[in-house]
């Protein structure tokens, strides 16, 4: 009988191979049925949203220019040890797909709740989920500014329900203000208040809302609206 031998990586290469087209298809239709409960359209139309937000994801607008650090790096050869040092930028940006689209999107769900949802607790709500996840982010260098997956949603979705009890308003709209209190206080809590601390990230593109992937804005959204169901 022969013996195989296969070498350590493949075993997660083929599960990452099974489990991805899961993952991916899982994703497609649960943000597509977000999208159709938040604002109540079709289908398709859920689809073509989340496909602007999927492209919109690989774009970066460039704000602002800042003086990052300087990298020095050494290297032998022939026993002789050559320092090279450069200066490299930091460079903080907007993401399409991550930031602009879903705090858009907030927009459009917050003219709808504003004349049933006190403004007093609507603004309290906000507050509390921004200084909570404000709490929880830390910048990490090379990285930027990162947070616990859970905490933002979590929270968004506690304090959105409170403010619904205490404006005595139809728990039914608790969905669409998860998602705009989980969003903008993303925006807030995790990103803008942290830009004076962006200096200890070192050098790059901090991108907010993500560098062509999905950070926590927009999944903060779209777990806050799971969450929420639960509770209705």
């Amino acid at each position: 009988m022969r013996e195989y031998l296969f070498p350590p990586i493949i075993l997660p290469l083929f599960l990452v191979l099974i489990v991805m087209p899961f993952l991916v298809l899982a994703f497609i239709f649960t943000g597509s049925t977000v999208f159709s409960l938040l604002f109540g359209v079709e289908s398709d139309k859920s689809l073509l949203l989340l496909g602007m937000i999927v492209v919109g994801s690989l774009l970066n607008v460039p704000l602002y220019e800042r003086k990052g650090i300087e990298l020095i790096q050494r290297y032998e050869i022939f026993g002789f040890i050559y320092t090279v040092r450069s200066k490299k930028k930091l460079v903080v940006a907007v993401n399409i797909g991550g930031c602009v689209i879903p705090v858009i999107l907030s927009m459009k769900l917050l003219l709808d709740v504003y004349d049933l949802v006190s403004p007093l607790f609507l603004i309290g709500a906000f507050l509390l989920s921004s200084l909570i996840v404000y709490g929880f982010a830390r910048p990490v260098v090379g990285v930027g500014i990162v947070v616990p997956m859970v905490i933002p949603p979590l929270i968004a979705t506690i304090a959105s329900y409170l403010a619904l009890l205490l404006s005595d308003a139809p728990i039914i709209l608790l969905p669409k203000l998860s998602f705009l209190i989980g969003v903008l206080s993303t925006v807030f809590g995790a990103d803008i208040l942290h830009l004076r601390e962006i200096e200890r990230i070192g050098y790059g593109v901090i991108s907010i809302g993500g560098a062509g992937t999905f950070d926590g804005i927009f999944l903060t959204g779209i777990f806050a609206v799971l969450f929420s169901v639960l509770l209705i």
